[in-house]
């Protein structure tokens, strides 16, 4: 599964959740300017947005893009953090999401 995840400050634990496949994690950390006109890769199969510092802008453009291309897109509140030891079943992770890493 290809993934784009935009916000946070690394995409690690994406990255090691889909180890055992073989997929793409493609990380924009939602800080630079130029993240707002880039465009999602074709092959991108999600988009989990991670609403850590990530503007308003950039969250609307990604979701409205996703949706037109019919990507799926997943929000990650700011409060929820993510740890790569967390269990699956935790309440650190989104049930939507974990059904990415099931495929």
């Amino acid at each position: 599964m290809n993934l784009l995840i935009v916000g946070g400050d690394s995409a690690d634990v994406f990255r090691q959740r889909t180890a055992d496949r073989t997929s793409r994690v493609e990380h924009w950390s939602g800080r630079k300017r130029r993240d707002l006109v880039r465009t999602i890769p074709t092959t991108t199969e999600a988009v989990v947005v991670v609403l850590d510092r990530v503007s308003h802008a950039l969250a609307k453009r990604v979701r409205g893009e996703a949706s037109r291309r019919g990507v799926p897109v997943y929000f990650l509140k700011r409060s929820r953090r993510i740890d790569a030891g967390a269990r699956p079943d935790s309440a650190c992770f989104d049930r939507h999401l974990l059904e990415l890493f099931d495929q």
